[in-house]
């Protein structure tokens, strides 16, 4: 497990290396306050590869984060290495998404097993991604460190649900159909390269800590402190953007290629 040490190493994990529920856990806790979810890839036009070798180099060298195909397919590479026991998945998002609109299997996120039971991982959505693995378990409200999360389940579909303000929100649906790295290769494609992508056109991130929730939409900056109200700021230059992806995020962006020309489009918009 040679190769994983500088992913341990930059998540700061000295636990055990053994597949139980405690690992996985704790695996999952400091990747997800460690790696933040960004797309400066694909928002500067840049080539998104999901070869270990470039996504380890990328979250533990460059000093960057990723999308869901590039943080869980870290994740499910390095859950192997210990011993765990993985299946790769595709969902819907359905997130603010009018009911009659179908939407693609854009999403990855995997199922683990340990200690006898079934959970379900999510390292990379965004400013909902799951801090903990939660117990592969329909109508069941689990209580993670940043908020509560339920799965439901109608006729061969799961749905995962936030709650949000007291509202359960539909954030994805999916089966448990398997999937695989030529899969996600293909969507990864749509999602980084597509004109329309959302990750093409527009500026993500997000990273979860000890105190709450970091979001970055475009030139908005929100703060989502545990249990009181969010905290807004709107950015309006493009030193204040970099810093705050630098400070607030994690990501080091002086070595992305073409970010300030963007950033200027992206605030000349506004």
């Amino acid at each position: 497990m040679k190769d994983i040490a500088a992913y341990l190493d930059h998540i700061q994990y000295s636990g055990a290396l053994t597949p139980t529920v405690d690992t996985l856990y704790h695996l999952h806790l400091q990747h997800t306050q460690s790696i933040p979810f960004e797309n400066l890839s694909p928002f500067t036009g840049a080539e998104v590869r999901l070869d270990i070798a470039s996504l380890l180099e990328k979250f533990t060298v460059l000093k960057r984060g990723g999308f869901c195909y590039e943080q869980n397919t870290v994740f499910k590479y390095v859950a192997d290495q210990i011993g765990f026991n993985t299946l790769g998945l595709a969902a819907r998002v359905r997130l603010n998404v009018p009911d009659e609109v179908v939407t693609p299997r854009s999403h990855m996120m995997l199922l683990v097993e340990a200690d006898g039971e079934q959970w379900l991982a999510d390292t990379g959505f965004g400013g909902m991604s799951l801090t903990v693995p939660i117990r592969f378990v329909p109508d069941e409200i689990q209580t993670t460190p940043h908020g509560q999360y339920r799965l439901t389940r109608t006729h061969d579909h799961y749905h995962l649900e936030a709650n949000v303000k007291e509202e359960w929100k539909l954030l994805y649906l999916f089966d448990l159909t398997p999937h695989y790295p030529a899969d996600y290769d293909v969507y990864n494609w749509y999602v980084s390269r597509h004109p329309s992508s959302h990750f093409v056109t527009s500026l993500v991130a997000a990273r979860a800590d000890q105190e709450g929730r970091h979001a970055l939409s475009n030139t908005q900056y929100s703060f989502y402190p545990t249990g009181a109200e969010a905290e807004k700021k709107q950015l309006r230059s493009v030193n204040d953007i970099k810093e705050t992806l630098e400070n607030k995020f994690h990501i080091c962006t002086s070595g992305v290629t073409g970010l300030d020309a963007r950033l200027e489009e992206l605030i000349a918009e506004k």
